[in-house]
């Protein structure tokens, strides 16, 4: 027989607010219940809402407007034609922004493993095993979320305010990325294991190690996105 998956609470919360979503509940430009609304519809916590629509603006289906609320903006996950043509639309400025990130992230590497104290290996360790999770469990718009999390936390761990702002404006450029290229099975095989050697140089504490997975990683993204072109 086969065992019980435990499935995390987010990702129930995920399944139900994509169904509500895709049933004709709302349309686009519709505005989802607030956070509270939600909580008592779903029985659960204000962070676990929190966490659940977040992963639903990485796959593409709302959008997150501070002060203002979660708003509809389509309301079925694109297809497979409208990935790649996207891919392809896009190209230009994902190579920019990649170009951007080989500059940046391999220093904000070496810096934050010079820098991390023991509590944000720990973070980093958690957010892998997140990832891990939701690629057992084919979790696309999870694995989007852990990716920007690993990323982003490496910069903030540099402590070098130039560096995080800077990071906050690829952040912002890659959300789009970020949704559609995890929906690419190779790109989720390449994914895990690049970001389980950035951990080892971690926990390693060897900047230069940390500095040449980083770099390694990123080329594979930009193979990835070459790749993801062609379906």
């Amino acid at each position: 027989m086969k065992a019980v998956e435990r499935i995390p609470v987010v990702q129930q919360v995920v399944t139900s607010l994509k169904a509500y979503i895709q049933e004709g509940n709302v349309e686009v430009g519709d505005k989802l219940p607030t956070e509270m609304e939600l909580c008592e519809m779903l029985s659960v916590g204000r962070g676990t809402v929190r966490e659940a629509t977040r992963t639903l603006q990485a796959t593409g289906l709302v959008e997150i407007r501070p002060g203002r609320g979660t708003f509809v903006i389509r309301t079925s996950e694109p297809e497979r034609e409208d990935m790649l043509r996207w891919f392809a639309e896009n190209e230009v400025e994902l190579r920019d922004v990649n170009e951007v990130r080989l500059a940046i992230e391999p220093l904000g590497i070496k810096l934050a493993i010079q820098r991390a104290k023991p509590a944000d290996i720990k973070v980093l360790r958690a957010i892998q095993a997140k990832s891990e999770e939701a690629a057992g469990h084919g979790d696309t718009a999870q694995l989007a979320l852990c990716d920007e999390q690993f990323h982003t936390y490496i910069v903030e761990c540099s402590h070098n305010r130039l560096l995080c702002s800077i990071n906050k404006q690829i952040t912002a450029c890659l959300k789009s990325f970020r949704s559609k290229t995890f929906r690419i099975p190779n790109n989720v095989e390449n994914f895990i294991p690049a970001h389980a050697a950035i951990l080892d140089a971690f926990e390693r504490r060897d900047p230069a190690l940390g500095e040449r997975y980083m770099i390694d990683h990123l080329e594979r993204v930009d193979m990835d996105l070459e790749n993801s072109k062609k379906g």
